[in-house]
């Protein structure tokens, strides 16, 4: 794993390098001593967990997490104080350490730090293994009516608020459930999430565009050569699965 250290007084930096080298699969590649730095360096180095503090000068911890939320790298607040812990989960904090650190207690939070990276590999691994699972028609609600349909002619499902679009034969269609709901009714060898927002048939796959630092987007094979971007936390594994590096 690639970390970052962010605190401003350098001992604290200093103490956290070296309790982080007693583990072998993480190589701290950073330090920032402020928000705005610890930004420019998530961005440049792509790490997989930052060592936040939350009292930092110009943009604190907090505002770090909040600007990283959902497309960044896992977040483990290291901080002296413990009123901000509420705040910290809110925004999807792996874990929450207060001051001096245990060397335990940095070991729990860095296995779940790979806990959390985990599912994804898994969850590929079966998908791959179960391509050629016989598909099975089902019915959707779509407002007075219910659609039924092959599943595998949907290329992609996207969410829209409460209800979920069905991209079938290049057209969208809205069902009344959302997209985690919809998601579980299809076949896990053949939909992929992509996106907190959208889950892609692979079969469907055309190209993987790169769009810019580390964006990516699914093009579909679909009468509507439909585009769907993929979420930086989900493109390591599809990647991975489409073996590419």
């Amino acid at each position: 794993m690639r970390c970052v250290i962010v605190d401003d007084e350098p001992p604290a930096r200093l103490r956290l390098r070296r309790l982080l080298a007693a583990f072998a699969d993480l190589e701290v590649v950073g330090e920032a001593h402020d928000g705005p730095s610890a930004l420019e360096q998530v961005a440049s180095l792509k790490p997989d967990v930052v060592l936040l503090d939350i009292e930092l000068p110009e943009l604190d911890g907090l505002g770090v997490a909040a600007a990283l939320e959902g497309r960044g790298p896992a977040i483990v607040f290291v901080t002296a104080y413990d009123q901000h812990a509420l705040r910290a989960f809110e925004l999807a904090a792996v874990d929450y350490l207060v001051k001096p650190i245990a060397p335990e207690r940095l070991a729990a939070a860095l296995d779940k730090v790979r806990a959390r990276a985990a599912p994804q590999a898994t969850e590929l691994t079966e998908l791959l293994a179960r391509l050629h699972r016989p598909e099975r028609r089902m019915a959707v609600r779509c407002g007075a009516k219910y659609l039924v349909f092959d599943p595998a002619r949907i290329s992609a499902i996207l969410a829209r608020d409460h209800y979920s679009a069905l991209i079938l034969d290049g057209k969208e269609l809205l069902a009344d459930d959302p997209l985690d709901t919809l998601i579980r009714r299809f076949d896990a060898a053949t939909f992929f999430r992509v996106h907190r927002s959208a889950a892609i048939n692979v079969r469907f796959l055309r190209e993987l565009v790169h769009e810019g630092d580390r964006r990516y987007v699914a093009v579909l094979s679909d009468a509507a050569a439909t585009r769907v971007p993929v979420a930086r936390e989900r493109l390591a594994a599809l990647k991975a699965g489409l073996g590419l590096d």
